[in-house]
């Protein structure tokens, strides 16, 4: 489980009552802070929870077929953590003592209450939801020694190449050094024939010029190296386009792209952004379970694009048109004033259904379970970034978004 994903979400709450009237009454009271789902009976609104992860349950006790309490009950065996709200004028001693196994948080009466008395306890209850979930996955951890095996694996992967990419760039270095020397010597054997005052002066200023442009380019590829995602784990900048092309390099190694003949087709952003908030090894712990989702799904034989476009401010990419069909995550703790860059992963295959997303951010067992999503919902939340993530049946192919601030 990855526990941390959950703060990404919006909350979702389910309705379950067979009454249409609470079903609207609710959603204009709740829809504009939270993602309202609504059920008319128990039967498909089971088959909702095993499919959607959901923060609350509000749920009608006299319904035809399953009344709320067995419905409850049938829920918790489904998704433990979820709690309830029962919203029903039955709040008998008999319908309470049945509930008190079935972590519900609250009996409220119809019709609905003030404000005060049910609006104002909702993120609480979201908590509760969210606290219960937390603990029973650090309860249920060996589930996740998969997940952190395949994390350690991708920062063994990136330290490895970090060393292999300095020892050519030393390698470069001492090349360039040689040609240096070389070009000294010649100049100091035509000073100890000619000294000053002859003809020869031209070629060794000659000399001395290509000395000069050879120091210059090993003095580039030193700072490149320096300036790079690999000079410090900690504090080395996370430059957009350079970090970009280096976790392009790395998901290829990991999901072999050669093997399956797949491409990945970059287009840069002009100019030289910076991440704020991460190291350039964050961004790289990013950006490769991002191309290597994208890799996974990709038949053989395709091209990944992935694009880059600066944004004013963080939140304008939520009001793109381009990406109305997307669903946001992290928009509670994004840094939405901030510049920020918009990363986008397209690949010629539909676009997942909510649950295996869900499931995949989440760390959950499922088709997507070898590419693990620690690193980049943590660098999420460090960055305060968004995803966004194309939802089948309104998008047609897939798409994953990065909104990075700058």
């Amino acid at each position: 489980m990855n526990p941390a994903a959950s703060d990404l979400f919006p909350p979702r709450i389910l309705i379950v009552d067979d009454d249409r009237g609470v079903h609207a009454a609710i959603k204009l009271r709740l829809s504009k802070m939270y993602v309202v789902a609504s059920c008319a009976e128990a039967r498909s609104a089971l088959v909702a929870i095993r499919e959607t992860r959901f923060d609350l349950c509000l749920v009608d006790i006299r319904m035809p077929q399953m009344n709320g309490l067995t419905f409850i009950a049938a829920a918790r065996e489904i998704d433990p953590a979820l709690g309830y709200v029962v919203i029903s004028a039955l709040d008998t001693e008999d319908n309470l003592h049945r509930a008190i196994p079935l972590n519900i948080y609250q009996f409220i009466s119809k019709p609905l209450p003030e404000k005060s008395a049910f609006e104002e306890c909702v993120p609480d209850w979201i908590t509760q939801t969210r606290r219960r979930r937390r603990e029973l996955s650090i309860a249920a951890q060996a589930s996740t020694l998969f997940h952190d095996r395949e994390t350690a694996r991708l920062d063994l992967e990136v330290e490895l190449v970090a060393s292999e990419s300095a020892r050519d760039t030393l390698l470069q270095t001492a090349g360039l050094l040689s040609t240096i020397q070389a070009h000294l010597a010649a100049i100091t054997t035509q000073l100890t024939a000619r000294a000053k005052i002859d003809s020869s002066l031209a070629p060794l200023m000659r000399n001395l010029e290509e000395a000069k442009k050879t120091s210059d380019a090993a003095t580039t590829v030193a700072s490149k190296f320096f300036d790079s995602a690999y000079a410090n784990r900690d504090s080395s900048p996370a430059l957009v386009n350079e970090g970009i092309r280096h976790a392009i390099d790395l998901a290829g190694r990991i999901y072999h792209t050669d093997a399956a003949r797949q491409k990945i087709d970059f287009t840069p952003i002009d100019g030289c952004l910076t991440i704020r908030g991460i190291s350039g090894v964050s961004f790289l712990l990013i950006m490769v379970p991002a191309i290597g989702l994208a890799l996974t799904l990709a038949p053989p034989g395709s091209t990944v694009r992935l694009t880059a476009e600066p944004l004013t401010r963080l939140e304008n990419a939520t009001r793109d048109p381009r990406w109305r069909d997307h669903f946001w995550l992290n928009r509670k703790h994004a840094f939405s004033s901030s510049p920020g860059v918009f990363l986008t992963l397209s690949a010629s295959t539909d676009p997942l259904p909510a649950s295996v997303l869900d499931d995949w951010i989440h760390g959950k067992p499922s088709p997507l379970e070898k590419v693990a999503s620690t690193g980049l919902i943590s660098g999420i939340k460090k960055c305060q970034g968004l995803i966004s993530l194309a939802q089948s049946p309104s998008a047609t192919r897939f798409q994953l978004g990065l909104a990075l601030p700058t």
